[in-house]
């Protein structure tokens, strides 16, 4: 024994030195870098289980979030570029003033607002409504869409004036209200306010109404219009009118990410 290890001394030391150095090196090097491929599987695994659950409860592939946001920019540059085209200016008087409340305003202005249409009915040979159809029982918070409708009766009555109709019939200033709000908080990137006139006139002056409502800088959608001859031996016609002031909003909406 002593002489094998005499003779071969060198060779069983590098032998040993090896086996230490496999030895450390799986412990230290391989072991770690094994733990850590396993690991690197198990959470792709997991991954891919969650993304197969999500699928199947409707979450979309990559290439649908792709479509998705392109389509959203798309609607973007399209809501950007329709949004100067049916713009309303609407006069400083009719907005919420930067002191004291809106409600308060807004039941001062219908005051003055209504004498003023009247008068102005009068002066340019119309028969004025009895009133402009809106309420009393407002509230703080319904008070800044209430002067908008203002401004669109506003409108309204001049615009028919110039057009030298004969009889303004009614005004109503709540027309569809509730159902505005419901479609506007719907749409969120579109609010609108509509009003209802019901007038009579020659039909060239019907005609002008309804084409001046749509004029654009004080564009009013024209959501519903009807016009009869009720004595087809007068040259005088009824017509009904419904308009919506539109405020396009081009970045609310879309929350595709």
């Amino acid at each position: 024994m002593e002489y094998f290890w005499k003779e071969n001394k060198k060779f069983v030391i590098a032998v040993a030195g090896g086996l230490v150095f496999l030895m450390l090196y799986n412990s230290f090097v391989l072991g770690p870098l094994k733990r850590g491929a396993e690991a690197a599987a198990s959470q792709r695994s997991r991954e891919r289980k969650d993304l197969e659950r999500r699928m199947a409860q409707g979450v979309p592939k990559d290439e649908s979030l792709v479509e998705a946001r392109r389509d959203r920019d798309q609607n973007r540059r399209l809501l950007a570029a329709m949004a100067p085209e049916v713009g309303f200016a609407v006069d400083d008087r009719f907005l919420k003033p930067k002191r004291g409340g809106a409600k308060a305003h807004y039941d001062d202005l219908k005051i003055e607002l209504t004498n003023e249409l009247k008068e102005k009915a009068t002066a340019g040979g119309v028969v004025p409504p009895q009133n402009i159809g809106m309420g009393d029982d407002v509230t703080e918070e319904r008070a800044p869409e209430l002067l908008q409708r203002l401004a669109i009766i506003d409108r309204l009555v001049k615009l028919s004036v110039e057009a030298g109709i004969e009889k303004i019939a009614t005004i109503d200033g709540l027309y569809m209200m509730d159902r505005d709000d419901r479609n506007s908080r719907k749409a969120q990137f579109l609010t609108k306010s509509s009003v209802f006139m019901r007038f009579t006139g020659k039909v060239e002056s019907v005609f002008k109404v309804l084409h001046a409502a749509q004029k654009k800088g004080s564009y009013l959608a024209v959501t519903h219009f009807e016009m009869g001859r009720p004595d087809s031996t007068k040259d005088s016609f009824e017509a009904q009118i419904a308009v919506s002031l539109l405020k396009v909003d081009d970045k609310a909406g879309f929350e595709v990410k």
